[in-house]
């Protein structure tokens, strides 16, 4: 089936979007060069197929055989698909292969979207499994993880654990990364949504400056 995928991108594909697509990314990817809507034809196409035709136990294989792929739109199809992933379809061990997706081609537009959902997801179906990998994520040398574990309760709303986001932005305050710094403001920004108070105390209790306190506040008078 990945053949036929590949070759409806094929159809579509377009060298000069491609190119406008891999220079926005800094060179980092190749491109077929299809808009979101054009991609989004293609899933219609297949989604419901992958999702009767592949096995349950074979579908993370499915997903790692996209990833591995050249073109980021092939990322985006396989990530597209894992988000759909029902919670009570999860297994504990999935674990291992969001953390696989998370930390193989790595950037903003995979593990931003991967973390607030699937991850997000997976927490919610296995809560008490939570030690079992954020201590070792939140103590990682790849930013990425750390950026996981801060963003993954972003749809939470007000159920968000505010001491455990507290503790995790604690602990990344002095790290320059931007990604990091982003992370920091955005998690803020969107509790304060629902706690702007406690946010802000946070804020001037930690004395948050630069890139984070800019985000955290955009919505806060």
């Amino acid at each position: 089936m990945i053949s036929e995928i590949i070759e409806e991108f094929r159809k579509r594909s377009n060298s000069e979007y491609a190119e406008k697509m891999s220079t926005y990314m800094r060179g980092q990817y190749e491109y077929f060069g299809l808009k979101s809507d054009q991609r989004k034809e293609i899933q219609k196409l297949f989604f419901g197929r992958m999702n009767t035709e592949i096995e349950h136990e074979k579908r993370w294989e499915f997903v790692r055989e996209l990833w591995e792929k050249p073109q980021r739109e092939l990322l985006y199809f396989a990530m597209d698909w894992v988000n759909t992933f029902k919670p009570k379809t999860l297994k504990k061990e999935d674990i291992r292969e969001i953390h696989f997706l998370l930390t193989n081609k790595s950037w903003w537009d995979s593990v931003d979207i991967l973390a607030s959902n699937i991850l997000g997801k997976y927490h919610l179906q296995f809560p008490v499994n939570q030690s079992e990998w954020l201590s070792d994520w939140r103590l990682s040398e790849n930013f990425w993880l750390r950026r996981s574990c801060m963003i993954y309760q972003l749809k939470f709303r007000d159920k968000t654990d505010f001491e455990l986001l507290k503790s995790l932005i604690k602990e990344n305050l002095l790290d320059k990364e931007f990604f990091i710094q982003k992370a920091i403001g955005w998690t803020l920004r969107q509790y304060g949504k629902f706690q702007p108070v406690l946010v802000v105390e946070f804020i001037e209790h930690e004395n948050i400056q630069g890139l984070a306190r800019r985000e955290a506040l955009k919505l806060i008078k």
